[in-house]
Parts: C-alpha cells; sequence; structure tokens
C-alpha cells in the first residue's frame, strides 16, 4: 500500500464529504455537484482522491436518481389520489383525509437521505484513514 500524505487523505475525506456539503448549499442536485467539484478540482493531484472521487461522485448520482424516481412516483400518486377526491366530493384539507401512500413515498426519500449521510461519513472517516471506501449501493457510471 502506498504511502499517502496528509493532503490526499484531507481531499478524500472532503470529496465523500461533498455530497453533504452540497445538497445543504442546493438542495436539488448539489449532493452531485458539491463532490464532482471537489473531484474535479483536485482528481490530476493524486490517484486516491481520483479513486475516492469518482466513488464518491457515483454514490451521489445513485442518489440523486433514486431521489429523482421516488419524487415521480410521489407525484403521480399525489396526482391520482387529490383526483379522486374530487369525485367523492372530498375537502381533503378541511377533513384531513390524508393518503398513507404519500407519506410512506416522502418517507422513503428522506430515509434514502438519511443513508446518504450515513455511509458518505463512513466514507470520509475510512479515506481520512487513507483506505479506499467502496459505498454498498451505487451504479459505477463514472469510470
Amino acid at each position: 500500500m502506498e504511502q499517502l500524505q496528509k493532503d490526499d487523505r484531507t481531499w478524500g475525506t472532503f470529496v465523500h464529504l461533498g455530497g453533504i456539503i452540497g445538497h445543504v448549499l442546493f438542495a436539488a442536485g448539489g449532493n452531485v455537484i458539491g463532490a464532482l467539484v471537489i473531484w474535479l478540482i483536485r482528481k490530476n493531484d493524486s490517484k486516491f482522491v481520483d479513486q475516492e472521487g469518482k466513488e464518491a461522485v457515483n454514490f451521489q448520482i445513485t442518489i440523486a436518481i433514486l431521489t429523482v424516481i421516488l419524487s415521480i412516483i410521489n407525484g403521480i400518486r399525489w396526482g391520482f389520489w387529490n383526483f379522486s377526491q374530487v369525485f367523492r366530493g372530498n375537502n381533503t384539507w378541511r377533513n384531513h383525509d390524508w393518503n398513507f401512500e404519500f407519506f410512506s413515498t416522502v418517507a422513503f426519500v428522506q430515509i434514502l437521505w438519511a443513508l446518504n449521510i450515513l455511509f458518505s461519513i463512513l466514507a470520509a472517516v475510512q479515506a481520512n484513514k487513507g483506505l479506499h471506501y467502496r459505498y454498498p449501493v451505487s451504479w459505477r457510471l463514472v469510470k
């Protein structure tokens, strides 16, 4: 195993945390932008940072794609539910007749983001130790 400089480990850590930082700054797609910007700036300086950056960017892209899919499903389900309420003559806001399926889809997105934070922090800790981290679920789009 090659001896890594502290700078390499630091930037490896930042690239994994870039998804969280980016999401805080720009909610929609910021997670990908955060990891991508850090990786693009530092990828030529270190093989370790390049490797960790690709891993982080791939994971953040996966999270973003899954979030979009869940949001589309949520919108379709919410639309069908509201449409059905019109024909039943229900005033959903007055009766508080909420659909559990709507909340379950929203809960999936929240769970997904909690897992993003968890795995990003685990990856950052490993990178800070100079170890490569491979996310448990990630589409390998950036090679």
